[in-house]
């Protein structure tokens, strides 16, 4: 029998309280599900800025009712592209309100927003817990070990641990690279450059691409990302464009190299936002995908526990609807990135 008929101690256990676990959280916790939100860190941590698509704020806009705007640091109607090009301005559109603005969001303040909304909800949420190995039983994950011997029992899990990727490492899967390896440095500084304050630009040609952006008043972030190893070792800090501006720290970097992960979804489990599929910052869709994904997963999660979906049935969807978005981000940045003579991506 599946040892979750025998009376599980919650109905889902989500690893990772980025905005796919925190998305996926308040949905299952707004749906009346047991739900368990779990995250090593002991709270939010400041990531790199995001520049967020105006499509973004209508689902942020249904998971905080009480709105976002203190993570908002900077709007801008569209992105100045220098992709082997001259520059030229791309516009996210307009409708009869207005034009379309996207948004530079401050992480660790969004994150902080949504792993409120989650305790709102209903959700137990347990911070500075670290996830041990997952119970298998007859191919079906049961429970997740936290910290002592017994486990905590489940009807599903969700892994939104990101880069570390917990679930698939302990099921055994590896995850591919579908890119070369890449590398992005990022870093912040302080102080006035007029010129960016209009909207964010990508700057592209045969050796990689600078993102640089105001993220809010008088605060302004880059990224590199170099298409060969060596060339990114061998660059320093900020572009020439922030040349009069203060660094705030030493560049940081982070690896972004392309990965999907072989099984997305499976008896009594889901994997969501990096953890499950990871593409470099030009592709523009990872807080998006993080969101969609967890909102999707805990939806799944919810028709299966409330028994009007089949579990394997909702698995399918899953992995078919994420794989298949992730295929055509990635058929889309390899054509880009093949305009500049970059090959090997896909």
């Amino acid at each position: 029998m599946d040892a979750r008929h025998l009376g599980p101690d919650v109905d889902v256990l989500i690893a990772g309280a980025g905005p796919a676990g925190c998305t996926a959280a308040i949905v299952c916790a707004t749906a009346g599900l047991r739900t368990v939100l779990v995250e090593r860190l002991a709270g939010p941590a400041a990531r790199p800025g995001e520049a967020l698509h105006p499509g973004a704020e209508t689902l942020l806009a249904r998971l905080l009712p009480g709105g976002f705007a203190d993570a908002v640091g900077a709007r801008h109607p569209g992105i100045t592209v220098r992709w082997g090009t001259e520059p030229r301005f791309e516009a996210f559109g307009q409708d009869e309100s207005g034009p379309w603005r996207g948004f530079q969001v401050d992480r660790r303040r969004l994150d902080a927003l949504l792993l409120d909304r989650a305790r709102e909800a209903g959700a137990q949420v347990r911070l500075g817990c670290r996830v041990g190995q997952p119970v298998v039983e007859g191919g079906t994950v049961t429970g997740v070990r936290l910290g002592g011997t017994t486990p905590l029992r489940t009807r599903t899990v969700i892994d939104a641990t990101g880069r570390a990727r917990w679930l698939s490492r302990a099921l055994g899967m590896t995850a591919p690279l579908r890119s070369p390896r890449l590398l992005i440095r990022y870093g912040y500084a302080t102080g006035s450059c007029s010129g960016r304050d209009a909207a964010p630009e990508i700057a592209a040609d045969c050796t990689g691409w600078t993102w640089t952006a105001r993220v809010s008043r008088n605060r302004y972030q880059w990224m590199r990302l170099d298409f060969a190893p060596d060339q990114a070792r061998r660059r320093g800090g900020p572009p020439p464009e922030f040349a009069d501006l203060v660094p705030e720290s030493p560049a940081r970097s982070a690896d972004v190299s392309w990965r999907l992960c072989p099984r997305i979804a499976g008896p009594g489990w889901f994997v969501a936002g990096d953890a499950g599929v990871l593409l470099d910052p030009a592709s523009s869709h990872g807080v998006l995908r993080a969101l969609l994904s967890g909102w999707t997963a805990a939806s799944l999660a919810v028709g299966v526990a409330n028994r009007t979906l089949e579990e394997d049935d909702a698995t399918g969807m899953y992995r078919r609807w994420l794989r298949e978005g992730a295929e055509r981000d990635m058929a889309q940045l390899s054509a880009r990135y093949a305009q500049l003579g970059a090959y090997g991506f896909g």
